[in-house]
Order: C-alpha cells, then structure tokens, then sequence
C-alpha cells in the first residue's frame, strides 16, 4: 500500500525589509512581540501590529539579523503596513524601509496542533531542492481555505475587519505583556485588565442552504419555532464542503460562548466549536 502524502502549506507572502541601526527599537514599539528578546534568541518570531486602540491590522512573521530585519505579512495589507511605518520613522530612528520580493513559506498541514505551534520554514527563491521532497503534497486552494478556517487563521477584511483585537481572534500568545509602550498597548492593556470582550472567533459548521450562511448572516440562540431569539454571533467566514455542509468562521457573543450549538435565521443546527490555534485571551 502506498502512503498518503502529507498535505504542505506552501504559500508566497508578502514581504518588506527594515535597515537600519534602529531596526530592533523601532520594530519593539510598533509590535506586539519583545523584540530585543526575540532577537537574542535568534529566530523567526510572530506578533501582531495593532491600531491605537487595539484592533488588529495585521499578523506578521519577522527574522532579525544584525541591522536589518525581513517581514512577512501573513495577515493583512503590504501597503497599509508600509504607510502605517513609514508615517512614524523619524530620522532619530535610523531606519529605512522597502517593499521586497514576496517569501515562499511552508509548513506541514497538522489537524491535530495550532500553526503557530509547528514547525515551517522560509524558503530562498534558489533552493528548489525542497520541491523534490515526495511526502509532501502542496495544498489544494480548496484544502488550504479548509484548514485555515478550522485552525482559525484570521483573514483581512472577514476577521479581521478594523473593529476586532488580537484576544478575541485568539492571538493572546502573540502580546507580551511585560515589554514596554508599543502601538495599541493601552487599549491592550485595558482589555486584559476588565477581562472584558465582545466577540470570540469560533469555528463552526452545519447543514442547510448557502444563503443561511452566507458571510455576514447571524446566528441565534433558538429555533425560529421556539419562540423569542436573542442574536448570537455574526459569520466571518464561510466556504461550501459538499451540496449542503458548510462550515467557517464567526464572532460570537461572550455571553454565549459556553453554547456548542446555536441556529441560523431559518433554524438550521449550527454546531460551534472552539478553533484549533485560538489561544483563551486571559
């Protein structure tokens, strides 16, 4: 018998590079991640760029070498990014930044563990020895948007759509909490100080009619046949599996979090399920 392939997420990212003496402090009060600790221990590190107050614009991957730092956005907008820094690089900083050629990344598709938890790799444009690897098979577009909504990957303008922060996308692992100022640090701060949040990301999935789930549409705490109904969550994201499965991404209330169902506005069963990579924000 021969053996199935291991699924690869084998995807090119957007990309920029900051030069420069001030790299490290710069990248420190724009992030979310300790940058001077993530640059003694020498790898590729995640964190998130948030506005003043607290929403997420973007999911980045950074590796430090000396004065200079590479950028993947693996959430977001390379422009709004690149505008967002360049409006607040003083000449004091000592930094400059370009756009660069998009990084290919991989990383083996894990049903089982978060994706910020497995192992992946940036891939130089000039090593091709790795597509010659037969145990790994890349990734339908149809299979990576499957995986991505059952880990939770957040998508621009569908999750992340300028209101939502990284606790209630499930990124609490992404925000150090004992660096100093950064971008959106107070409001940050204030969230994790009054545990209080509207929404949480979950995943969820059902059986019904495309226009039930379509992004947008909201979901209920009863049957349309039970009576009065309280407004549960709103979908995010949302792809067809077969004729009637369907399955995605939605905000859903605080207050009914503790649900493992809830219904769609003609009363089809939704069942909700937390998403593999969300990490409990306090």
């Amino acid at each position: 018998m021969t053996e199935s392939q291991a699924l690869i997420w084998d995807e090119t990212f957007p990309s920029l590079l900051l030069k420069g003496q001030g790299t490290t402090s710069f990248l420190h009060g724009q992030t979310t991640a300790d940058v001077f600790a993530e640059k003694e221990l020498d790898r590729i590190f995640m964190c998130c760029w948030l506005s003043t107050k607290g929403s997420l614009k973007a999911v980045l991957e950074i590796r430090l070498s000396d004065d200079m730092a590479e950028i993947v956005i693996i959430c977001g907008e390379i422009n709004s990014i690149r505008d967002g820094f360049e409006s607040v690089i003083f000449p004091a900083d000592k930094v400059k930044l370009e756009v660069i050629d998009p990084i290919r990344r991989r990383q083996e598709i894990n049903n089982n563990n978060s994706w910020k938890e497995s192992d992946f790799s940036w891939i130089d444009k000039n090593n091709f020895s790795i597509d010659g690897i037969t145990k790994y098979k890349k990734a339908t577009k149809e299979e990576l948007e499957g995986w991505k909504i059952r880990q939770g990957i957040p998508s621009f303008d569908k999750e992340m759509n300028g209101e939502t922060n990284p606790y209630e996308l499930g990124l609490a692992d992404t925000i150090n909490l004992d660096k100093g100022c950064y971008l959106g640090q107070e409001a940050m701060a204030k969230f994790f100080r009054s545990k209080s949040l509207k929404y949480q990301l979950r995943y969820w999935e059902a059986y019904g009619e495309n226009d039930n789930f379509q992004i947008g549409k909201k979901f209920f705490n009863t049957n349309k046949n039970e009576g009065y109904k309280k407004n549960v969550g709103v979908v995010t994201s949302s792809i067809r599996v077969d004729d009637n499965f369907f399955n995605g991404l939605a905000l859903i209330k605080k207050t009914f979090l503790d649900h493992d169902f809830c219904f769609s506005e003609n009363g089809d069963s939704i069942t909700i399920k937390k998403p593999i990579s969300f990490t409990n924000p306090f």
